[in-house]
């Protein structure tokens, strides 16, 4: 008798266990209680100033990302090289122990070839140009190389047109560069282009470049305005060539790999807030220009502009270059791509 009690006793206990495992999932539903969403982190390191169009719009994506997410997606921003040089955050991309970066086309060759094109002379009539041809077949072809490397573009930012620094004398034709030790990114293209005109090309790291320039290390370089101004080299370059002679972009690159991860409404909005913050970087990084004249003109340094001719001459002396670059793999097919939009 007593084990026929037992029993009863123990099936009421599991009926009432069920039951109420029943109860509570009924209550779940029934509250409309959302399951835990799994939560996303984004490194979002660059090399350049907070203060710049691109460390400004870097730290907006961070803003209207969180928020389009509910904060199931976290932005991390490191500015400064705070993780390292570009070519090293982009090698961290591969790897997956960093997500974002907006690197200069210029450290982009050693991933995808044919951005050498940026480091071409005079390749560029004008930031709407440029626009276009990113936006366009030029950016299409770009980015299907990307993605062979595990990297993908969610837009292309403006850098700005490239002008030249120095601490020895007025530059205003190609012979003015003889003998001057030019910093330059690791563009083959790009040494062979101060080559052309008698200059050394001096690789070094962005966040050495102005200990290089104060120490003699070397004599010039060549930055929009926007690097010379919130690097201040102004303090440690004694001339300014506006030669608008070669134009910077800032592909805006994630990890492949992390964006497969996430479901289909989080690339969404990653997709959406790339666009409109790229649009909004466009806008912020032409207006600065007009600070950073003023900020140039009150610092004392000699301001020198070229002129269409004197922009000839410089045509003329680095020509060379455009052979070279039709040499690479799929080269003439970009060039021939550029030249569409004009």
């Amino acid at each position: 008798m007593k084990r026929k009690w037992g029993l009863f006793s123990i099936c009421i206990l599991m009926l009432a266990m069920f039951t109420a495992g029943c109860g509570n999932s009924a209550a779940t539903e029934g509250s409309g209680k959302a399951e835990e969403k799994e939560e996303y982190v984004i490194k979002f390191a660059h090399v350049v100033s907070a203060s710049t169009a691109k460390g400004k719009a870097a730290e907006k994506f961070k803003e209207l990302l969180e928020e389009r997410t509910d904060g199931q997606i976290k932005v991390e921003v490191f500015p400064d090289s705070q993780l390292g040089a570009d070519r090293e955050i982009t090698e961290q991309m591969q790897s997956g122990t960093i997500q974002m970066n907006a690197p200069f086309t210029g450290v982009l060759p050693a991933f995808v070839k044919q951005f050498e094109v940026f480091d071409l002379p005079y390749l560029f009539k004008d930031r709407e140009h440029v626009k276009s041809a990113v936006n366009g077949k030029v950016g299409e072809i770009f980015n299907q190389h990307l993605e062979k490397q595990g990297l993908r573009a969610l837009g292309y930012w403006d850098g700005g047109f490239k002008h030249l620094t120095n601490s020895k004398h007025t530059i205003q034709k190609p012979d003015d560069l003889d003998g001057l030790k030019m910093r330059v990114s690791q563009s083959p293209l790009l040494i062979s282009q101060f080559q052309a005109m008698g200059a050394g090309g001096v690789s070094i790291d962005f966040a050495e470049l102005y200990t290089a320039l104060q120490t003699k290390t070397v004599d010039g370089q060549e930055n929009p305005l926007s690097n010379i101004v919130s690097k201040k080299f102004y303090e440690v370059q004694d001339y300014l060539t506006l030669s608008s002679h070669g134009y910077m972009a800032y592909p805006l690159l994630m990890s492949e790999q992390f964006y497969q991860k996430l479901p289909a409404d989080l690339q969404k909005a990653v997709d959406e807030v790339s666009a409109e913050v790229t649009d909004w970087q466009w806008e912020q990084s032409a207006a600065d220009e007009e600070a950073y004249m003023k900020t140039l003109k009150e610092s004392g340094i000699e301001i020198t502009e070229l002129t269409e001719s004197d922009k000839e001459a410089f045509i003329e002396a680095t020509s060379e270059v455009y052979e070279d670059f039709k040499k690479v793999e799929g080269g003439q097919e970009v060039l021939d791509a550029i030249k569409e939009v004009q």
